[in-house]
């Protein structure tokens, strides 16, 4: 749920600082919004990249299960 809200979020704050700084217009204006649009986002991705560093790790247990094979059972198709 949080990587769809913060896909959502991530477009919106996109297209808003597009929307305030350039235009479909022309390709110039198109670019005078792309910039400070990416950087933003460059910015939010630096931000997000530090807190997830900043997150605990998992810890082990210190009994875990044994993983193995399971035997298949015989006469299972039933005679």
């Amino acid at each position: 749920m949080m990587r769809e809200l913060g896909g959502v979020f991530g477009v919106a704050v996109a297209a808003a600082f597009f929307a305030g700084a350039g235009s479909y217009a022309s390709p110039d204006g198109f670019l005078d919004g792309f910039a400070p649009a990416v950087a933003v986002l460059a910015g939010f991705s630096a931000v997000g990249a530090i807190v997830a560093l900043a997150l605990p790790g998992r810890r082990r247990t210190a009994e875990t299960a044994p993983v193995g094979a399971v035997p298949a059972l015989e006469g299972a198709g039933g005679s």
